[in-house]
């Protein structure tokens, strides 16, 4: 497959890049700053801002898929994942390409459970509200993109080495969630491009 990666230069855009090589698809990324994607293996690189309709554009021509792993850092009050993945969606719908894969969290709202996971996600929000509102509408305009859309939504992400044979959920965890490498998310979101059985369902490491 020709998959296209937003968000490609953070830690999952990376981990994600190396195991689509690895598996023997073609990637495009694009970046503000090429630079920081190091030696990550990616066959094309499409530089411009994440709301640069042209860049996007240009990214998102001849691709069979696109995978969106934005994080936000610093200014947690720019609309990186409510403009960001609206421009990117505008651009699939007019360029035909169906399948999405949006990499979140499962830190809020009906993607958390059980009594501890709760009293968390409400600590969370008392010091993250502008970011867990930004996840917010980004989830409004993947619901309704019309898209053959996945959600994958990870608690707590660390460095190293894929564990393999990680059962994927469509449930919420009760409690905390797992702590989960950024290999095995990789893994698990390359595991589930082709999959007709994830197509508009939330998926939790």
């Amino acid at each position: 497959m020709n998959v296209t990666v937003f968000g490609a230069t953070g830690r999952t855009g990376q981990a994600f890049l190396a195991s689509a090589a690895r598996a023997g698809h073609r990637t495009t990324a694009q970046v503000r700053e090429p630079a920081r994607l190091g030696d990550a293996p990616v066959d094309r690189v499409v530089t411009g801002s994440p709301f640069d309709e042209s860049a996007v554009t240009d990214a998102l021509t001849g691709a069979d898929a696109a995978v969106i792993a934005f994080g936000l850092k610093g200014n947690r009050t720019t609309p990186l994942y409510s403009r960001g993945t609206e421009l990117i969606v505008d651009a699939m719908r007019k360029l035909a390409v169906r399948r999405l894969i949006v990499v979140s969290e499962a830190g809020y709202g009906p993607h958390v459970r059980g009594l501890s996971g709760r009293t968390i996600a409400a600590l969370y929000r008392a010091t993250a509200r502008p970011l867990l509102r930004e996840r917010e509408a980004q989830d409004a305009v993947v619901l309704t993109s019309g898209l053959e859309w996945t959600v994958v939504r990870s608690g707590v992400l660390h460095h190293g080495p894929a564990r393999g044979n990680r059962p994927r959920s469509f449930t919420p965890h009760r409690g905390l969630a797992p702590r989960t490498t950024y290999a095995d998310l990789a893994d698990l979101v390359l595991a589930a491009l082709d999959d007709p059985a994830t197509y508009g369902r939330d998926l939790y490491p």
